[in-house]
Parts: C-alpha cells; structure tokens; sequence
C-alpha cells in the first residue's frame, strides 16, 4: 500500500495540468430490493450483437434510448431504439450511418446526451489491436467517427476500460480509457499502463493534459469517471497483490483544487453514480456491494453497504436507500446496474430508470432481452 500511495503522488501534479486545459408522500417500502419478483424476459433485438459488451442505456426526457452494435462488417453497424415509459419499444429501431470499423469489433459501449447530441464512446477491436473510438451524432446528418488512439485489448464482456461522462455545465463530453503499456513514474512500480483522456466537440478530440501512467491497471473497470458542478472525477483501479484499490482524483478550476484518495480497497468498482448532486463510487466488495461518496474537499469519507437496500416506489418515482446511501428516482436515467441487487441483473445487464418502471437490458445468445418491473402498490413487480 505505501509503495502505491508513493507512486500515485506523481501522478497528480499531471492531474492539475490536465485541469489547467480545461413531495410526495412516501409509499410503503419493500422489505428489501432484492426480493422484488423477476420479470419475463422480452426479445428486444434479434440480430447478432457485435460482443456482449456492446450495448447502452441512455436516458431521454421521457425515457431511454437502447444503443446496441450489430456484428455486421459493413456501414451502419450501430443501432438504437427508443423506449417508452413502460419498457417497450416506441417505433421501430433505427440503424445510424457510422462507418465501418476498421477492426471488425465493437466492445465496451458507453454513452450519454451532450445537449441534443448523443456522445458515444467505445472500443474497436481486431485480433492484434484495438482503439478507442468516439463520436458525436446529431440529426440525421452521417457521423464522424474520431479515432482516439491505440487501446488495450479486453475481453468481449469486459466493461470499464473506456468510459464517457457528460460535462453538462460545459456542454462536452470526456472520454477517458485504458492505453498501451507505459513507462512508470517510479520504475520498480512496474510494469505500468497508460490512460489517456480526450474532450469531445463536434468534429473533433481535444487531447487533454498529458497520459497517466499507472502500475498493474485491473483487467475490467479500469476507468472510473464522474463530473459534478465546477468539477470532474476520474479513477483508475490498480492491483495490489491480489486486491484492486480504486484511487479517485478530484479536479476543480475555480478555484484551483484537486485531491487523490484511494476508495474501496478490496472492492472492484463497478461504477460512479450522481447521487443527490454528489459522485459516488460503487464497487462489489467480496460479493457485497459498498458506496462511498467521492470526497471534494478535505471531509472524511465513509463507506456504505448498500447489499440489502429498502425500496419504496409510486407509479412515478422510486427511492434506494441504505444508511447514508439514498437515490431518488424520478427523470429517466441510465446507468443504474451498479446499485441494483445481483438479483435483478442478469450477467452483463444494464439497467435505468424510464420515469415509471425499472428496464434491466441484458445480452442472451448474442441478442438483448429485457426485463420490465413497474410499481405496484409500493413495490416493483413484473408487468
């Protein structure tokens, strides 16, 4: 640990130049989140998915659109598909004009609304290599797909090695995802792996500050991102011996402020979550899930068991609460399989918040399938 701790150090004074470029009445609740009933799966795309990994939520006004990518070599492999308050399919899905990959493969889709346009970021990979990609699709006009730079190979279902985060106050996205082996800050670190970070705008990738270099990255969610008002967030999640640690670094402008704290030893983050305005950092910890907030000043920070969360719900909102943990749903959101009990979550699913039910999207035999819960009398159940 002291020898991790010595080396991260370095690595903030790179952190601050990369900052210098830039009423209701409640309903009974359930006795507990994962007693809620599973619901019958439906078919949502039948079509061969390019990797089990390459497939979003994202969350619209009034609900959420489904992002999938075909394993079709040709144009056109990117798809998406709304969904309606209720889960299912508003009108029929609709294939984007993206270019071919030039690799063959997509993994590690990720994604989020920058105003009216939709940020996606993901990993195109081929047997020998792979490269993070990323685009911004408006309208109907053909997008242009930005090629980041080179990238680490991953499992087809791994997640977590590239990532995206909106910066709503700036009206951009970040891109941050896991390079190529680096040089390290202090050489007995080694061997040591490169991070870099890319802001989006339309046409182009602005390079961000210089790379990271950390020791030993962890295989899956390596990547962690947040952005919060005046701020971001970005954590990369390391070994130590056989443990993953995830340090989370702090930047803020105005004024100049920026911090490093190492969260959740022992624990494989699975992701960071806006909770009440404030990042989170969400990690499974042994088979139980912990939250603790991202601290933003000089605070100490305590984490949360959220393995048994209590829920309560109306036809409109829902809240998960456990200790100092509470997340208030309301508006459509994605990005919600962090925080839901293994039980609702197939393997690999993806989970949001449509206004008025629970959709949890999973890859089954190389298609999507999903599972719909809605409120019903202060619980969530199968529609």
């Amino acid at each position: 640990m002291r020898r991790r701790a010595a080396y991260l150090a370095p690595c903030l004074p790179l952190a601050l130049l990369c900052a210098a470029c830039p009423d209701s009445k409640p309903s009974p609740p359930l006795a507990s989140a994962s007693a809620a009933p599973a619901a019958a799966p439906r078919v949502i795309q039948t079509g061969e998915l390019s990797a089990p990994s390459a497939f979003e939520l994202v969350a619209l006004p009034d609900g959420l659109r489904l992002l999938w990518a075909s394993a079709a070599p040709d144009a056109g492999w990117l798809y998406e598909a709304e969904l309606a308050h209720d889960g299912t399919l508003r009108g029929k899905p609709r294939r984007i004009a993206v270019p071919a990959r030039p690799l063959g493969k997509t993994t590690d889709l990720a994604a989020g609304y920058v105003g009216q346009q939709l940020a996606v970021a993901w990993l195109d990979q081929g047997k020998n290599e792979a490269r993070a990609s990323a685009s911004l699709i408006a309208g109907t006009e053909p997008p242009l797909v930005l090629d980041l730079g080179a990238a680490a190979s991953s499992a087809d279902s791994a997640r977590g090695n590239i990532a995206l985060v909106v910066e709503r106050d700036q009206k951009r996205a970040l891109v941050m995802w896991r390079g190529l082996p680096a040089p390290c800050v202090e050489p007995e670190s080694g061997p040591c792996v490169g991070f870099a970070f890319r802001r989006l705008r339309a046409g182009a990738a602005e390079t961000m500050g210089l790379p990271l270099s950390v020791p030993v990255p962890c295989a899956s969610h390596s990547v962690q991102l947040g952005a919060s008002a005046g701020r971001f967030h970005y954590g990369v999640c390391t070994r130590e011996g056989a443990e993953p640690v995830t340090t989370m670094f702090t930047i803020q402008s105005e004024p100049s402020y920026a911090r490093a704290e190492p969260l959740l030893k022992g624990c494989l983050p699975l992701g960071t979550l806006d909770v009440g305005g404030s990042p989170w950092l969400i990690g499974d910890c042994h088979g139980k899930r912990k939250a603790v907030p991202v601290p933003l000043a000089d605070e100490k920070v305590q984490a949360e068991y959220i393995d048994a969360p209590l829920m309560s719900c109306t036809p409109e909102r829902a809240e998960l609460r456990q200790g100092r943990f509470v997340l208030d749903l309301r508006e459509p959101r994605g990005d919600l399989q962090a925080v839901l009990p293994p039980s609702l979550l197939p393997t690999g699913a993806r989970a949001g918040w449509t206004g008025k039910s629970l959709v949890v999207v999973y890859p089954s035999d190389g298609r999507l399938e999903t599972r719909v819960l809605s409120c019903r009398d202060g619980r969530l159940e199968t529609r």
